[in-house]
């Protein structure tokens, strides 16, 4: 007996109905998508940030020629501030792999330049370790840049036949003012649903259709910030610091736009058919103060006075090395002021010194992520790299914990400080090679470089003589010297110290750049009211350059201070002398004469001083005092000459003023070969009335 065929179940039918039209819908869209890549359609988010857009993109690259003539693409003159010079040919030579690598101002090599820089080391290791293909290495790293400028960027490097881009972005988010405007309220499911639509041609080929019919309205759209060309930072601006306040919200949307940007990044490598390594930021924890700190929020003027001598008492007792004295303050004045990043700052420290090396690491990263004006990678920014390096399937390098483990390895704790980085984020030479080394490992792992019997050992000494022979001391002198100012203007006392003290011990054969970097130094002496080791920083200079003019008024402006009045004017008399044409040095010997009752050889000098200067007040109060004692006569006063008599090697043995017929009048200086005074004298119309002292060649005072 046949069987009737049962009927299909209606809930089962539905649901095959349903695959289908999902499958076919997915097929067109597949097929949709091969055919608009066919015709070039690029996605939206390779063309738009959707939080920003830029006023200008002036290219990077422009064209140049090499020296055989041959085309090639060379760094845009304009982008120097911002950029090193690089130049490669403009079609990728055969056999050849191109890399560019991308990021802010450690990509760059801060604070010296490409040369010492990660792709500096690249540059000199892959060659060795793997001879089998040419390799290019193309620092595209710019100062300042954020994540939001790098995708910008990558638009036009992926123009240029990249096989390889290598990114290490994160400390400059926060650096740009920025907000957000309609973007804060589009609801979270709206922002996910256009972030994966933004990635499809499909997508692109419909707002380009659309948009020329009116269909799609821009002023319906949310506004995106306009942001310059080039760099405009919240520090640069006349308020620096004080531009920064605690903003949780945009905090939190500035962290969204750094994933976005990455995530943009990979679509866009994806798209030139070159692959792209990430890398995870790190920073200074336990040798970096926090820029800013700020209370938190309800707190009242008496619990702030409150906190803030708890904060006192805590550094009183850490000058003393009584840290568990120190502990319980720290811990009272977080329980009231959780969020004020210095006291986890110092909590941290003092952890540390107790051998309690987890907890601080913790506060140290607390004090990170509570800085008001975070020019440091945050915390989360590590974990957003981690997992849009997953979620694209790309590679990642976590330099974040190879930085750690060295610190594990040298000082016993894991808080990365001064022996890795120069400063809150740029690393040490040596920690730039430990970055080139952790990137060769990766692109042996995923098959770029095929590692031959020179590395990783033969690779990293080659590499290392190379770079130190290329290495201008001077441009490593005056790097340091431009941090420490750096440091010095946004307050970082500590910092701003160690760094003049490395430009001092770079410097020893560039006197300029030694002066520069002791007047730091004495600066920050004098604010911390420690007048002995000053003193001590000048005679260090004074040592490195004896004939500075800058150094003698120095010195002479303490001695002054310190009620050691003739040796100052001695100074003021040298740096007149060897620098006639400065209003400050001209104005400090006229005042000096004055005070000495000199009124007739001083008024010239005051005179001529606010010729050069009319702005300088006290010099201009000094002259009108001077005008009203000699009255008319004054006017008609001839300058006192200062005569120099110079030793065989040139240096000044003898300086001192005279008449105009050549005698002796006013002060008279005789100087050591070192630049140290060794005799000081009054004379009246060429004999000597009132002191006449001297020194011995060690400065201790002689008596007659």
């Amino acid at each position: 007996m046949e069987k009737t065929p049962q009927p299909v179940p209606q809930k089962t039918s539905f649901l095959l109905a349903s695959l289908t039209i999902v499958a076919t819908i997915v097929l067109f869209f597949l097929l949709l998508e091969g055919a608009l890549a066919l015709f070039g359609v690029q996605p939206v988010v390779h063309k738009e940030d959707p939080f920003v857009g830029f006023a200008g993109n002036a290219p990077l690259f422009i064209p140049g020629s090499g020296a055989d003539g041959q085309p090639t693409m060379v760094t845009a003159p304009g982008k120097y501030t911002y950029f090193n010079p690089q130049q490669f040919p403009r079609a990728k030579p055969r056999n050849t792999y191109r890399i560019f690598t991308l990021g802010g101002s450690t990509t760059f090599g801060r604070p010296y330049n490409d040369l010492t820089s990660f792709s500096g080391w690249l540059r000199e290791l892959l060659p060795v370790a793997d001879e089998s293909r040419k390799w290019e290495v193309i620092n595209a790293g710019g100062i300042s840049y954020a994540s939001y400028r790098v995708a910008n960027l990558m638009e036009e490097l992926a123009q240029y036949q990249p096989d390889l881009f290598i990114v290490y972005t994160g400390h400059n988010e926060f650096l740009e003012e920025r907000t957000y405007g309609a973007l804060r309220d589009v609801p979270e499911i709206v922002k996910s649903t256009a972030a994966v639509l933004a990635k499809t041609r499909t997508w692109a080929a419909m707002n380009a259709a659309l948009k020329p019919l009116g269909l799609v309205k821009e002023e319906a759209q949310p506004q995106k910030v306009q942001l310059a060309t080039e760099v405009t930072a919240i520090l640069d601006k006349s308020s620096g610091l004080n531009n920064y306040r605690r903003d949780d919200a945009l905090r939190e949307r500035i962290l969204e736009h750094y994933r976005v940007s990455l995530e943009r990044m990979a679509e866009i490598a994806r798209a030139a058919g070159a692959q792209i390594i990430f890398v995870t930021p790190e920073s200074n924890l336990k040798d970096f103060s926090p820029f800013k700190s700020e209370h938190s929020a309800g707190l009242d003027p008496g619990r702030v006075k409150y906190v803030e001598n708890l904060l006192a008492t805590a550094n009183t007792a850490m000058q003393k090395s009584d840290w568990s004295g120190a502990l319980a303050p720290l811990d009272d004045a977080l329980a009231l002021d959780p969020r004020y990043a210095e006291l986890h700052f110092q909590r941290g420290r003092v952890l540390l010194a107790l051998g309690r090396n987890e907890e601080s690491y913790a506060a140290f990263e607390r004090a990170r992520d509570e800085d008001v004006c975070p020019l440091r990678a945050l915390t989360p920014m590590r974990k957003i790299v981690t997992a849009v390096a997953r979620e694209e399937k790309v590679p990642l390098v976590d330099y974040a914990a190879l930085v750690e483990e060295e610190a594990q390895t040298t000082t016993g704790q894991r808080s990365p400080g001064a022996e890795s980085f120069f400063d809150h984020v740029h690393p040490t030479i040596a920690g730039h090679q430990l970055l080139a080394n952790a990137l060769v490992k990766s692109m042996i792992e995923n098959r770029i470089v095929t590692p031959g019997a020179a590395w990783p050992v033969v690779a990293n000494t080659e590499a290392e003589r190379r770079i130190e022979a290329r290495i201008d001391p001077h441009l490593q002198a005056k790097s340091l010297l431009n941090l420490a100012k750096v440091l010095s203007w946004a307050r970082k006392v500590d910092d701003s110290r160690r760094s003049a003290r490395q430009a001092v011990a770079a410097a020893r054969n560039y006197p300029d750049i030694l002066t520069q970097a002791s007047f730091i130094l004495i600066n920050l002496s004098d604010e911390e009211k420690e007048p002995a080791r000053a003193e001590r920083y000048i005679h260090e200079a004074l040592a490195a350059d004896p004939w500075n003019a800058i150094n003698h008024k120095q010195l002479g402006m303490r001695l002054l201070r310190e009620n050691r009045g003739r040796e100052g004017a001695a100074h003021f008399l040298l740096a007149a002398a060897l620098v006639p044409e400065s209003a400050s040095f001209n104005s400090l010997l006229g005042q000096v004469l004055f005070e000495n009752h000199y009124y007739q050889e001083a008024y010239p000098y005051l005179l001529r001083a606010g010729q050069l200067d009319p702005r300088d007040s006290v010099n201009q109060q000094a002259l009108s005092a001077l005008s009203k004692r000699l009255g008319a006569a004054a006017a008609a006063l001839p300058m006192a000459p200062i005569v120099i008599r110079r030793d065989a090697a040139k240096l000044p043995r003898e300086v001192f003023l005279t008449t105009a017929q050549g005698v002796l009048d006013g002060f008279y200086t005789e100087w050591y070969a070192d630049g140290n005074l060794k005799r000081f004298a009054e004379y009246r119309q060429g004999v000597v009335e009132g002191v006449d002292l001297r020194w011995s060649a060690g400065g201790e005072r002689m008596m007659k």
